[in-house]
């Protein structure tokens, strides 16, 4: 069965007192957002979706990570799509599990903790990427990057790129991918390919 895994970053626990996934906007199953619709859009043709949730993702060390993704069911078949560091952490993945799958999308992914995230979550970054890798993704990595990013995150883009033999697909003015973004038919286009 077709199988795509939507994963996003970190973020703040709660703004104003409200935790973040319970914020419709921020849930990544939420239809109102760029993760939602996507997840909606492949289930209309067949896609079984899951877009996880990370418990205490802002202090989340890579255990936590691993274990949505581990339940989330990964084989042959599986989109592998991470976001920021949910992108760090599907690679990760697939370098310590040595899972195949079908393709891998990073979206603004990010390779290095910043200096405000919290101590423990820094191991979310703690791997070397091996040339080997590609013979686990069995049809392309493609990275998804706005240039009014980060610089850490435009520094991660030319690092994954080289390592993962990646195509980069740019954008002018999609900042970091918040959940603002309602849709997202660029991605969605990639995943059906």
């Amino acid at each position: 069965m077709k199988n795509a895994i939507l994963l996003y970053g970190r973020f703040s626990e709660t703004i104003d007192g409200v935790p973040v996934v319970d914020i419709p906007e921020c849930n990544p199953n939420n239809e109102n957002n760029w993760m939602g619709w996507t997840k909606k859009q492949l289930e209309k043709k067949g896609y079984l979706v899951t877009c996880p949730i990370v418990p205490k993702v802002w202090e989340a060390p890579y255990s936590e990570w691993k274990k949505v993704i581990d339940e989330a069911g990964v084989d042959e078949e599986t989109v592998l799509v991470g976001l920021s560091a949910g992108a760090a952490s599907c690679v990760r993945y697939i370098i310590e599990k040595q899972k195949i799958i079908k393709k891998l999308i990073l979206i603004a992914p990010a390779r290095h903790a910043a200096a405000d995230h919290p101590p423990a979550t820094k191991d979310v970054y703690d791997f070397v990427i091996t040339p080997d890798i590609q013979k686990n993704i069995k049809d392309s990595t493609t990275i998804f990057v706005s240039n009014d990013d980060w610089a850490g995150i435009l520094d991660a883009v030319k690092v994954y790129e080289k390592e993962l033999g990646a195509k980069v697909i740019r954008f002018e003015d999609r900042g970091h991918f918040s959940f603002l973004i309602k849709r997202f038919p660029e991605l969605l286009e990639e995943i059906l390919k």
